[in-house]
């Protein structure tokens, strides 16, 4: 029974989360890196805000999303890999950065996050959910 017990605590399933962009984050996000705020851009993207209200602190690269950002030492590794559509977003979204107004173009789209379980702990559903009444919001960025 014991060796049972041990093989199910080791064995976490992530949890999945869909992220959605919305021609609304787009546009809130179209001028995101058309200066020199290189520092800025990941955590001021489309994505980076699609998911802020789950990870705050939350910093995007072309191929990752560090939830609780690059500044905090202890937590400076833990990333979540990004799908190829959000890839592939970032890339043709970086490449209007001299014609921003060229973003509005770029269609809605939804992709899936696996959330390793340690970093479930750490966001505050009831939080969420409370942020969720406040706003009216009938429709979540990312939902669960």
């Amino acid at each position: 029974m014991r060796k049972i017990d041990s093989i199910l605590n080791q064995q976490c399933m992530p949890v999945q989360f869909k992220i959605r962009i919305t021609k609304d984050i787009i546009e809130q996000c179209k001028n995101c890196g058309t200066t020199n705020d290189q520092f800025e851009i990941g955590s001021n993207c489309a994505i980076a805000l699609a998911v802020q209200d789950i990870f705050p602190g939350v910093y995007v690269t072309n191929y990752y999303i560090f939830p609780f950002g690059i500044n905090d030492e202890k937590r400076k590794d833990v990333k979540i890999f990004l799908p190829v559509v959000a890839q592939q977003f970032i890339k043709l979204f970086d490449g209007f950065s001299l014609m921003p107004n060229l973003r509005l173009l770029l269609p809605e789209f939804e992709f899936t996050i696996d959330v390793p379980d340690q970093f479930i702990d750490e966001i505050n559903i009831d939080e969420i959910k409370e942020l969720i009444k406040s706003r009216n919001i009938k429709t979540v960025h990312a939902v669960v």
